[in-house]
């Protein structure tokens, strides 16, 4: 079965709902420590430094706009053995600050000390988040995931610069998937290699559902780059993030094997060392 982009429909019930703006909504929106993605099942997930703080629906059953937030988040118990999430809509108002405070102890921040956030003890995800909130101007998705029988797909960033779309993947320096004891071809070669497979195969399909998803955020007023996609990069970037704050003669050489394996892969990539 081929892979489907068609069921994210800009005139679903969620939208509309959305547009009128209900409390928590217009909170999620105006905190600036937040991001927003549109998911392809006409669904809405919000993000706190990578750690989902809701996942909002319409539920068409009771007619309304459901919010589900791990039970953990909301110091309440499961909703059932097989369900960790809680539906919160009624009171998320009420224990926001709560709940906000809960995704840095039980998540994004947990192995900080003092409050700190270590640049090499943070987590991928942490990162991810941080990067995002400062990339309002060309961020355009996150976690973009795909499966079929040729792909499985999950790329953590997508951006939009001057219109063209380009899949980023973010891998910390010292992920064990970047670089072997030899000079192998690591993990990354592949995963970046099937990035770019996926991409030139379903390039139109995936203009057509991001144009979808930068009108979708227009609308709501959330935060989009400055032009409406118009063109799909077919090569996908490798992201490096470098939380090495000492350095070690073992580090550089570590750096320098990489970027030589990288460049002879011929695999694009960057690197930023701050978030």
């Amino acid at each position: 079965m081929g892979v489907t982009f068609d069921t994210l429909k800009p005139d679903a019930t969620i939208f509309a709902a959305l547009k009128k703006c209900p409390e928590w909504w217009k909170r999620f929106k105006d905190d600036p420590s937040l991001y927003i993605e549109i998911r392809k099942d006409n669904q809405v997930n919000v993000y706190f430094e990578g750690g989902s703080l809701a996942r909002i629906h319409y539920c068409s059953k009771h007619k309304k706009l459901q919010i589900f937030t791990h039970h953990k988040y909301l110091g309440s118990p499961a909703s059932s053995k097989s369900n960790s999430y809680v539906e919160c809509s009624d009171f998320i108002g009420d224990v926001y600050e709560k709940v906000i405070e809960r995704v840095k102890t039980c998540y994004s921040q947990k192995n900080c000390a003092n409050g700190v956030v270590s640049k090499e003890e943070c987590g991928e995800k942490y990162i991810q988040g941080s990067l995002i909130v400062k990339s309002r101007s060309f961020h355009l998705d996150s976690e973009f995931a795909y499966i079929d029988k040729d792909c499985d797909i999950r790329i953590d960033l997508i951006k939009c610069v001057n219109g063209v779309v380009t899949f980023v993947e973010l891998k910390k320096m010292d992920d064990g998937r970047m670089l072997h004891e030899t000079d192998a071809v690591p993990e990354v070669v592949f995963q970046m290699n099937r990035y770019k497979f996926f991409i030139e195969k379903y390039a139109s399909q995936l203009l057509n559902y991001y144009q979808r998803v930068y009108d979708i955020k227009k609308s709501l007023d959330l935060p989009v780059p400055s032009k409406r996609p118009k063109s799909i990069n077919l090569t996908p970037e490798l992201l490096i993030f470098d939380r090495w704050e000492k350095g070690t003669s073992r580090r550089k050489e570590h750096r320098q094997r990489l970027y030589e394996i990288l460049k002879r892969e011929g695999i694009k990539y960057y690197t930023k060392t701050e978030f």
